[in-house]
């Protein structure tokens, strides 16, 4: 009774140490998101419409400038995100100020993406015969080049493009939000023990639903992905 050795070995056997999981992304993976962020938002930050444009823009401008509702649902979460960045760069008017921050939330999008096909690339070879003993520099070559071109070729996509560079909706900035939600699940999907990513990828939702509610009907897609990753 008196040896804590012993109680502690008594305590390591009634609850074993969990697993200790190696990282899924690995440092190619991360290296294709930056490099894709970083020539989508050169490239959008050249490209930002200089003043005020179309639409919502007026509108949403001045919500941003005072930290106030735009038109009904009111997104909250976006107007709290530009008013950051109309404080936080210190030239420029308010609708460029505000289209810097689109851009840059779509080139996060671009560079997210990126990470995910690139570590979705390699887990996808390890499945195939031919391809399964690929390992080294090819395989990262690889890696890097499928998630530079997928983040690459969604960044210069007409639509996505054209919307991150003004300020007439907010469609986009669900993007990123998105993509952090398929991450938050296929990092739970790697690794089904730990909870808290699974918890994380449901509050992502529900940012996402603050930002466009249109984002509700991937709710049964998102109940799909957590029964595949756990049935109860």
């Amino acid at each position: 009774v008196s040896d804590p050795e012993g109680r502690k070995g008594a305590r390591s056997l009634a609850s074993p140490a969990p697993l200790r999981v190696p990282p899924l992304f690995r440092r190619i993976d991360w290296l294709a998101m930056l490099l894709t962020f970083a020539v989508v938002f050169v490239t959008y930050y050249l490209t930002v419409a200089p003043e005020l444009t179309l639409e919502d823009c007026g509108e949403l401008v001045t919500g941003s400038f005072y930290a106030g509702i735009p038109h009904p649902p009111g997104y909250p979460f976006w107007t709290i995100y530009s008013w950051l960045w109309t404080q936080l760069l210190p030239f420029g008017n308010m609708a460029w100020r505000v289209g810097v921050a689109e851009a840059f939330a779509g080139a996060v999008a671009c560079g997210l993406l990126a990470l995910m096909v690139s570590r979705g690339s390699s887990l996808f070879m390890e499945g195939l015969e031919d391809l399964k003993n690929l390992t080294g520099k090819w395989e990262g070559a690889i890696c890097l080049v499928c998630g530079f071109v997928a983040g690459a070729l969604l960044g210069v996509d007409g639509f996505m493009w054209k919307e991150s560079v003004v300020v007439n909706r907010i469609a986009v900035f669900s993007v990123p939000w998105m993509i952090v939600l398929l991450l938050c699940l296929l990092r739970w999907i790697y690794a089904p023990h730990q909870m808290r990513y699974a918890y994380t990828a449901a509050f992502i939702f529900g940012i996402c639903m603050t930002i466009h509610q249109s984002l509700i009907v991937a709710a049964i897609a998102f109940e799909v992905a957590l029964a595949a990753g756990n049935e109860k």
